[in-house]
């Protein structure tokens, strides 16, 4: 028994020392590295190669890949598992690291940085150089478990994060952002970013989405509380063109799914030339609700030109309805001829992929303006058509990206105008039209053709004046001077007349 007592107790003392000239001797440190070395090749997908291998006191330098290094030194007690270590981690180009990241990255990344503690309390302090920024940030563990982060990111540069991200340079702008998650396991905390001196870049925008002169400044803020992995935002964007604000934004982490009410105002709708290709003024307030899990939804609606828009979008779907907006105020807006009055209720449909769809539109008691038209049967048929109410106006239009081809209907006491196929062409700014209008039952043609804003009118009204003439002559020549005309005279007069 003594004799394996003593077994025994030689080679714990064996192990023990074995152990500790591994650990605590540079040629025991020389044994273990290629061992160490081998298994994180084993288990990093990029090569990994240690240039510096010390236990105690610490100095290692680990190269990952082409040119990043990782260097620890300071104190590290294995069997107490405490440490005092200062840490450089410097990667000159993330895309060498991608298999390890699993993010497709460019750019650099420089922090530096202590751990100091041990399982039961271990706190990491560093900076950090990534994307123009200077960060800092504090990491607090238990049991080796992440439980406290608190992070300052001041003054990122929106164009080096595009570029790491491998976006287009679409805008500049500085990117401040603070955050502190304090329940890891719940994801609870809160961010707060603002961001300024923000600019567009008109050639980057013109190459990439075909927008022409495209020059916006903004600014931006936003505050979300993370709990329960849920992120609830409130944010606000500030432009030179449109300012959109979200109250209670909320992002569902593990659904991925987003619910977000919004207000839009446009102080000058001319500054959206750029996007809709249309010249406008006036103002507009818009607000709604963003809806995105499987699919987007989006609502909008406005009061706006006297009435009331609403719009719903889902996926590719739009449709409108449109009450009682003023035809004078929509007219004015998109600086086209004023030249009808009215009230309008109308229905949309429109496939925003194939950019095709359908309009049925209602005017109620409306009457038409004095215009080119308005003039030429005034001098040409001694009708004054502005004095006609239209109890009901009716307008069905199909729409083909930017031609819309409409056909008309409109009734009054003396008067049916009435147009079939009637076009405009919104990418070309042009319209071709031609009206019937039957005044007391006769017709008139009218012709519209050309800019929209100034179109060329025609006007064919042989059957009016024909009408009117012969009624003047019966009204002239009376019955008993008509019935003095030989029947061939007269016959010739009704063929004329």
């Amino acid at each position: 028994m003594k004799k394996f007592l003593l077994l025994l107790l030689a080679i714990i003392v064996v192990v023990l020392g074995g152990g500790y000239w591994l650990i605590f001797t540079k040629s025991g440190n020389g044994i273990l590295k290629p061992y160490i070395e081998k298994e994180l090749n084993k288990r990093l997908p990029v090569k990994a190669t240690l240039t510096d291998f010390q236990i105690v006191p610490m100095h290692v330098t680990l190269k990952l890949g082409k040119s990043s290094i990782i260097k620890a030194q300071g104190e590290f007690d294995p069997f107490a598992r405490s440490m005092n270590i200062h840490y450089i981690i410097d990667v000159k180009n993330l895309a060498d690291i991608e298999p390890i990241t699993g993010q497709k990255l460019r750019g650099s990344l420089y922090t530096i940085g202590d751990v100091a503690g041990n399982k039961e309390k271990l706190l990491v302090n560093g900076t950090a150089k990534v994307v123009g920024s200077a960060t800092t940030y504090n990491l607090t563990l238990k049991d080796f478990e992440p439980k406290l982060l608190k992070a300052n990111v001041a003054h990122a540069d929106l164009a080096k994060i595009l570029y790491m991200l491998y976006q287009p340079h679409i805008a500049d702008a500085k990117i401040d952002t603070k955050i502190v998650i304090d329940n890891f396991e719940k994801l609870h905390g809160k961010i707060d970013s603002t961001i300024t001196q923000g600019k567009t870049d008109p050639k980057v925008l013109k190459e990439q989405f075909g927008l022409e002169n495209v020059a916006i400044t903004f600014k931006a803020m936003q505050h979300s509380n993370l709990a329960n992995n849920r992120i609830k935002s409130k944010a606000r964007v500030t432009t030179n063109v449109a300012n959109i604000a979200t109250n209670s934004a909320l992002f569902n982490i593990k659904t991925g799914t987003l619910e977000a009410p919004y207000t839009l105002y446009v102080p000058d709708l001319g500054k959206l030339y750029f996007l809709t290709h249309q010249k406008m003024r006036g103002k507009i307030t818009i607000t709604g609700k963003i809806k995105k899990d499987k699919n987007l939804y989006v609502a909008a609606h406005s009061k706006t030109l006297g009435g009331d828009v609403h719009i719903k979008l889902l996926n590719n779907k739009l449709t409108a309805n449109i009450a009682k907006i003023q035809t004078v105020a929509l007219t004015h807006m998109l600086y086209y001829p004023k030249i009808f009055d009215s009230r309008v209720d109308a229905q949309l449909d429109y496939n925003i992929l194939t950019q095709q769809g359908s309009l049925h539109a209602q005017a109620h008691d409306g009457h038409i303006l004095p215009n080119k038209m308005s003039f030429l049967l005034s001098q040409m048929a001694n009708f004054d058509i502005t004095r006609e109410v239209y109890k009901l106006t009716t307008i069905d239009s199909t729409i083909n990206k930017k031609r819309i081809l409409s056909d008309l209907d409109m009734e009054s006491r003396l008067t049916h105008i009435s147009a079939k196929r009637a076009l405009v062409d919104l990418d070309k700014k042009i319209v071709d039209a031609k009206l019937r209008i039957e005044i007391q039952k006769r017709p008139v043609f009218v012709k519209i053709h050309g800019n929209i804003q100034n179109p060329k009118i025609s006007l064919d009204a042989k059957e009016l004046i024909k009408g009117r003439v012969k009624k003047e002559l019966n009204k002239r020549l009376g019955d008993k001077v008509k019935s003095k005309i030989p029947a061939g005279a007269k016959g010739l007069l009704n063929n004329l007349f």
